[in-house]
């Protein structure tokens, strides 16, 4: 018989490089590995594999009543390939879109999981969520990190500092990403002024939301002491997310709710410090000497991490880091995701 074929549902993102990280290490191992697009509906057949990701966008509608018609011919491709003997399975990168949960959404993923053969998490945190919320037995989610992005976004060599004035000698919190509700940047932005540090400055990059209005952040850079906050209210090309992150000494990520943090990996992965929350799977990336956690309950939380991230010794923060990568090696990922494909979910924790 000959080796089956993964149909990546997506392979390649524009928004996300983890399909194409994870794509490459199985390729690395003899898989072949195909993009799933709307193209591909009759190519999977028997023993070969469907893997899913980010669903919501397979049947996102803001009409609801075209969302239910597209998820039930999802739903029902997904039955169809179960008959042809096409194995399932889904990697549940957030246990609800980042547009809020809904029943209509607890409806279909419930039956995506239960199409499944298996499914993939990225933390211990979101299998154990995963298996309480849709109601299927935790034997049935094997955990599969999420890698780093070494290589991924290579270097200009842009003098981002130079760029907004930020001098060499102060300590630069950065927030790159898109920028919505949920994000907390508003929070990050209080904390930081009520720092009142001569030593530090905050640069904030990325496209807001439609909608979302980014005036708080120019009040702030209005006010006394305010210059030391810039903004840049764009999309961060590829091309220069490295100069950001290699300009920064630390990367602020004031979520209010979170499932696994992409942001969070890219930051360690050019081995800087995350000050985030202590919410969902970050406590297990961001884990001891890799940044600063904070109780989302405490209220003055994010200024203390803030003040803390800045007084730690850079030295061993690198060290713990590069444990942390090892653990986040993509071929190592990659054998653990062939042992579920050949039937096999290893249940050791994320580590």
């Amino acid at each position: 018989m000959s080796e089956p074929t993964v149909y990546m549902w997506p392979k390649t993102s524009p928004h996300n490089k983890y399909t194409e990280l994870l794509a490459r290490s199985l390729e690395r191992r003899g898989l072949r590995v195909e993009h799933y697009t709307k193209g591909s509906q009759f190519k999977p057949r028997r023993g070969d594999i469907v893997h899913i990701h980010w669903p919501s966008y397979t049947y996102h509608s803001n009409l609801f009543a075209a969302k239910v018609a597209k998820s039930l011919f999802f739903l029902a491709l997904l039955g169809w390939y179960k008959l042809l003997g096409v194995r399932l399975y889904w990697t549940i990168h957030n246990i609800w879109p980042h547009d809020g949960r809904n029943r209509w959404d607890a409806f279909v993923r419930r039956r995506l999981l239960g199409l499944c053969d298996a499914a993939f998490a990225l933390s211990e945190a979101v299998k154990r969520e995963a298996a309480d919320t849709f109601g299927v037995p935790e034997d049935k989610i094997a955990v599969t990190p999420h890698g780093h992005y070494e290589g991924a976004y290579p270097s200009r060599g842009a003098d981002i500092r130079a760029r907004f004035g930020i001098p060499a000698d102060k300590f630069l919190f950065l927030f790159v990403g898109r920028i919505n509700p949920y994000k907390g940047v508003e929070r990050l932005v209080a904390a930081y002024r009520s720092l009142a540090s001569e030593d530090a400055a905050l640069l904030i990059a990325g496209q807001a939301d439609a909608g979302y209005d980014l005036g708080f952040v120019r009040e702030a850079q209005d006010a006394p002491g305010g210059g030391t906050i810039k903004l840049h209210p764009s999309f961060v090309d590829d091309g220069e997310l490295a100069d950001y992150l290699l300009a920064a000494d630390a990367v602020a990520l004031p979520y209010k709710q979170i499932a696994t943090s992409g942001s969070a990996i890219l930051a360690l992965t050019f081995k800087k410090p995350v000050v985030a929350p202590r919410l969902g799977a970050l406590g297990e990336y961001v884990s001891a000497g890799c940044g600063v956690l904070y109780d989302p309950a405490d209220e003055d939380g994010l200024r203390k991490a803030l003040r803390e991230v800045m007084n730690t010794d850079r030295r061993e923060t690198e060290r713990r880091i590069d444990g942390k990568l090892r653990e986040l090696d993509w071929d190592r990922i990659a054998d653990r995701m062939l042992a579920v494909y050949a039937g096999r979910i290893p249940q050791e924790v994320n580590a």
